[in-house]
């Protein structure tokens, strides 16, 4: 029974250092958001014992979070180049068309076709404006 429960606490161990390299790994990445390692006991219940006599059996990984906060803002050189400030995505679409893809990564070009896409050629999706300045969310076009 110990073997398992140091055998949860290695496993637990190893799960948080792959979560803190991928973190570290990707520091320079724009738009990169770092990950949060969120752990839970393991208790040995059964529906007749009164919750003071469980006994601890280690530690699991509960799951992966992101950590949305808002990171740094820098200028750049590129006048494609768009930050979001608070909550929000770019919404972009897969070169062929076929799915919408959601990043917070802004740095943008113009492709052969004169759209703007991303480093991978994921088009970013823009929203139709009325004449008044309001702009129409459901009908996003790549």
């Amino acid at each position: 029974m110990s073997f398992y429960t140091s055998l949860t606490g290695l496993n637990s161990a190893t799960a948080q250092l792959a979560v803190t390299s991928n973190n570290i790994a990707n520091v320079g990445t724009s738009g990169f958001k770092r990950s949060r390692a969120d752990f839970g006991d393991i208790f040995s219940t059964s529906p007749l014992q009164k919750s003071s006599s469980n006994i601890g059996q280690g530690v699991s990984l509960k799951q992966v979070s992101q950590e949305f906060s808002q990171g740094n803002i820098s200028t750049s050189g590129n006048s494609l180049d768009l930050a979001i400030t608070g909550d929000g995505f770019f919404p972009l679409k897969t070169p062929d068309g076929l799915q919408d893809i959601y990043t917070r990564n802004g740095s943008f070009t113009l492709n052969d076709q004169n759209n703007v896409v991303n480093s991978t050629g994921q088009r970013l999706m823009a929203a139709s404006v009325d004449s008044s300045g309001k702009a129409d969310l459901t009908d996003l076009n790549a």
